[in-house]
C-alpha cells in the first residue's frame, strides 16, 4: 500500500476535518476501497497525514491537493477489519458469557433442550445464534474466520501473552 491515495470531489464531505467513510483510491496499486478517514486541507491538521489528490471535470483532468488521514479500512462487504481484530483481541482477556436477560428467550432455549433437540441452553444459543449469521452475515463470518485464523498462526503474540499470563 502506497502513501498516497486519489478520490473524486464528488465524494467528499462538505466539512473537512470530520470523520467519514470515503472511497478511495491507493495511488500505486490502484486498489480501490473504503475507509474511515478525516481530510483536511492542511497536513498540520491531521496526526498522521498523507496526500490525497481529489479530482474532478467529466474527464477527471482537474485535480486539487489535500491530505488525508486513514482511521480504518473497511472491506468491500462493510465490515471493518480492525475493528474485528480489536474485539478478538480484546476477548482473549474477558468473559466469554453472553446474558440477553430474556425471560422469553429462556423459555424458548430451555424447551429446546427439554424436548431433546440440543443438549443445553448454551448450545442451543450458539448454534442457532451462528446458523442465523450464516444467513444474513456470511462476510462477518468469513472475515472473522480471517482474523482468528491471524490469531491462531502467530507463534509470536502466542508466546507473548502466554509468557504474560
Amino acid at each position: 500500500m502506497s502513501n498516497h491515495y486519489i478520490t473524486a470531489e464528488e465524494h467528499l464531505p462538505d466539512d473537512e476535518r470530520t470523520e467519514t467513510t470515503l472511497q478511495i483510491t491507493d495511488a500505486e496499486t490502484k486498489r480501490i476501497f473504503e475507509a474511515r478517514v478525516r481530510i483536511a486541507r492542511e497536513p498540520d491538521d491531521l496526526t498522521d497525514p498523507s496526500p490525497l489528490t481529489v479530482v474532478a471535470g467529466p474527464h477527471e483532468n482537474v485535480s486539487k491537493e489535500r491530505y488525508i488521514e486513514l482511521i480504518d479500512e473497511i472491506d468491500s462487504a462493510g465490515i471493518n477489519e480492525d475493528l474485528l481484530r480489536r474485539l478478538a483481541s480484546d476477548q482473549e482477556t474477558t468473559s466469554n458469557i453472553v446474558n440477553t436477560r430474556s425471560d422469553d428467550l429462556k423459555v424458548v432455549l430451555r424447551y429446546l433442550v427439554e424436548s431433546g433437540q440440543y443438549d443445553s441452553t448454551a448450545e442451543a444459543l450458539r448454534e442457532l445464534s451462528f446458523q442465523y449469521l450464516a444467513e444474513t452475515q456470511p462476510a462477518l463470518l468469513d472475515a472473522y474466520e480471517n482474523v482468528r485464523t491471524e490469531f491462531e498462526d502467530d507463534p509470536l503474540r502466542r508466546a507473548r501473552s502466554e509468557h504474560e499470563s
